[in-house]
């Protein structure tokens, strides 16, 4: 999202890499556990740096963790909104911890889709196919030109718009635009690879509302969560890690019995739709289960480099649960 701070924050983009911490949020304990486990890189959802910043001293909380990480050599890589808005993201995780099929994005419409043209009369067509589908380009495919006598070839494919000048460059790197033409035009419709929100189903007719709480809870790991609104049978659930309350109408409009998500204010908690459950599951709850996530993935994608979760509970919230009896007045 254009408001949001994601990618390499702090680091040398060309150093080496060995050990890998993924985390939520970067606290100083998260910093001191990526030094005593020799991480020259932290991976973490929430960005430490969201707003510009002027100075950096040890004088303040923020200070303190880059003026640590830099003294240390320790990168911070952030995947944010990237992340939420991806295909198999953080909403996808919270859907399949609890237990949802037939998984798809409530919201995608996100007109972000570019048609690129390329041609050029290289004679390796395999190796431009490999780089097209290297930046995730999608309906990759090319043909011969007609009429020229020097055998151009014409490529075209799908990708969306944060590629194109990734491609471009890596095209103008091997010498192809030098001999050939690049065109991008904007397309009507929205893209598959990105969206907001994710929309599951329980098989057959669902469950009954105070098991799929108890379900909530326990996928979760939290002894409770703040809900409003009422359906008997719950069948088929939106959820969205985080805050997301302002997917609230997509989920209703979708026809969802339910809808998962945090951060909901108490208007919020006021819905018209009836048969429609609206649940706050916590924004370090609904977005934890996305660290074991990535560690999975980083692992299968680069087996050398040992990639561990975080043992740091970085949830500033706590839940104070009093001990008394119930008794009538």
């Amino acid at each position: 999202m254009s408001y949001d701070n994601v990618g390499l924050l702090v680091g040398d983009p060309s150093a080496p890499v060995s050990r890998i911490l993924v985390c939520l949020d970067v606290t100083e304990a998260i910093v001191d556990e990526a030094m005593q486990k020799k991480c020259e890189l932290i991976v973490s959802h929430h960005p430490l740096i969201f707003k510009k910043i002027s100075t950096i001293n040890p004088t303040n909380e923020q200070g303190r963790i880059i003026y640590k990480m830099i003294r240390n050599n320790i990168a911070l890589l952030t995947a944010h909104t990237n992340l939420d808005a991806a295909l198999d993201g953080v909403s996808f995780v919270l859907a399949n911890n609890l237990g949802l099929d037939d998984l798809q994005f409530l919201e995608k419409n996100y007109n972000i889709s570019r048609k690129i043209s390329l041609t050029t009369n290289v004679e390796d067509t395999e190796a431009v196919l490999k780089m097209l589908n290297y930046y995730s380009a999608e309906e990759a495919h090319y043909y011969e030109v007609g009429g020229r006598k020097d055998g151009q070839k014409c490529f075209e494919a799908i990708i969306d718009r944060h590629n194109v000048d990734l491609l471009r460059s890596a095209l103008e790197k091997e010498g192809l635009l030098k001999r050939g033409s690049f065109q991008e035009v904007e397309m009507s419709t929205s893209t598959n690879n990105f969206g907001m929100g994710v929309v599951g189903y329980y098989p057959d007719n669902g469950i009954a509302k105070d098991e799929f709480l108890h379900l909530v809870c326990r996928a979760l790991d939290v002894p409770s969560v703040r809900f409003s609104g009422n359906a008997e049978r719950i069948r088929k659930v939106a959820v969205c890690g985080g805050a997301g309350v302002f997917l609230k109408e997509a989920a209703i409009k979708s026809g969802a019995d339910a809808f998962v998500t945090a951060d909901i204010k108490y208007h919020d908690y006021f819905t018209e739709g009836k048969n429609f459950l609206l649940v706050d599951a916590g924004h370090y709850e609904s977005e934890f289960p996305v660290v074991e996530a990535i560690r999975k993935e980083l692992s299968e994608a680069f087996e050398v480099v040992s990639v561990e979760a975080t043992e740091n509970v970085t949830n500033p919230m706590n839940i104070y649960v009093t001990d008394f009896e119930n008794k009538n007045i």
